[in-house]
């Protein structure tokens, strides 16, 4: 359901979110499985987005600029989209304002319940729900 940009951003972020010196790339992606060249693009449009800083050098990398409570992920998600020409899922009727039946109509009501979850989420959000699932699950639950 979410693009592979959408995802790698909010990793990335999460990741930033939760330390407190700079991340590099490649750190992030082994730790995920992610590819660092895409990673590294992805980043690239965060940074452009004022969402992160990078820093060069041996003890370079990058670090979130705003609090998480200020990403909204809706908003991530929409800008993300512009940057990389991707397909956006909107919570707006059809031109003219007609809503649709039959399958057009419920896709269309599923697109505005997942805009409206998505934008009362923030990064924020996602940081507590990681940090309650890592204290709820101990090593070997599956």
């Amino acid at each position: 359901m979410f693009s592979t940009t959408f995802r790698y951003a909010l990793i990335s972020l999460l990741e930033l979110a939760a330390g407190e010196q700079t991340l590099q790339a490649g750190s992030i992606a082994r730790r995920h499985g992610l590819s660092v060249h895409y990673l590294a693009v992805v980043l690239r449009d965060l940074r452009r987005q004022g969402l992160i800083d990078s820093q060069k050098g041996n003890r370079g990398g990058y670090r979130l600029l705003r609090p998480a409570e200020e990403i909204n992920l809706l908003h991530l998600y929409r800008s993300l989209a512009g940057a990389s020409g991707e397909q956006e899922t909107s919570g707006l009727p059809p031109e003219g304002g007609v809503r649709l039946g039959g399958a057009q109509g419920w896709l269309q009501e599923m697109a505005d319940r997942w805009a409206t979850d998505l934008g009362a989420t923030t990064l924020a959000d996602v940081c507590r729900w990681d940090q309650a699932l890592a204290t709820t699950t101990k090593p070997g639950d599956g």
